[in-house]
């Protein structure tokens, strides 16, 4: 295998991973905020949640 064969396939293992993180990331950021009224994220349901706790305490 020559060098120039080798950088070639650096490159393309580099890119296939670098693909398979950003689509790692993708996923995971649309399970954690999705808006989606059927299937919302799970920081977003928190958030609503507390929001809906402050909301009903009453000022004394």
């Amino acid at each position: 295998m020559s060098l120039k064969s080798q950088k070639g396939q650096v490159v393309i293992e580099y890119v296939l991973l670098l693909m398979i993180g950003v689509g790692i990331a993708a996923l995971f950021t649309s399970l954690m905020v999705s808006r989606s009224p059927e299937t919302p994220g799970f920081l977003i349901v928190k958030w609503t949640q507390i929001i809906q706790t402050i909301g009903q305490d009453y000022p004394d």
